[in-house]
């Protein structure tokens, strides 16, 4: 099932995909970004990930009616007992792509089907704390910003805090259809 939203559509991943999530991790913008340690990602890797896909997670690619597909966004760490997911998500650095949106809304149509199909009751993020625009992505999408986790992140030789991010059905803004 495909999760639609204004102009996006969350799919599931598809092997034709492999070479836009491969240039993704490979991407020095995006791995500068997350709160992980980025280790270039052959061919060879990416398909071997992509053969080893379960349903254990939520992954979908987002595709847009004007640039097609576009980024990831994930729910990973699935707790069932406690009704809890973590947020994940990357976005190609194209200037054609940044900024129009498509960020929140996959983000927003994510959380959404998370909180009131999948039943969860809280989705968190970590984000590393200089990167200010996934801040207000969650910010627009009903996040609320739990607190900070301490020098957490290595890189270029500083660390850096984690800020933590938490939103349930009640923090969840209307949909703007």
């Amino acid at each position: 099932m495909n999760i639609t939203y204004q102009d996006i559509t969350l799919r599931a991943i598809e092997e034709e995909d492999l070479d836009l999530l491969q240039e993704m991790m490979n991407d020095p913008e995006i791995e500068k970004m997350t709160g992980v340690v980025g280790l270039p990602v052959s061919k060879r890797e990416q398909k071997k990930w992509y053969e080893n896909l379960t349903n254990k997670d939520v992954r979908l690619v987002i595709d847009t009616k004007e640039h097609g597909a576009i980024g990831v966004v994930m729910l990973t760490d699935i707790d069932y007992r406690n009704s809890t997911a973590q947020f994940h998500s990357k976005i190609a650095t194209s200037k054609q792509i940044r900024g129009k949106g498509y960020g929140t809304k996959a983000t927003y149509a994510l959380i959404r089907y998370g909180l009131l199909e999948m039943n969860l009751h809280l989705i968190y993020s970590h984000i590393v704390e200089y990167n200010i625009p996934s801040q207000r992505v969650k910010e627009k999408c009903g996040f609320k910003k739990d607190g900070v986790l301490r020098d957490r992140v290595y890189k270029n030789g500083n660390y850096y805090n984690l800020t933590v991010w938490s939103v349930t059905k009640d923090d969840l803004p209307d949909a703007e259809e």
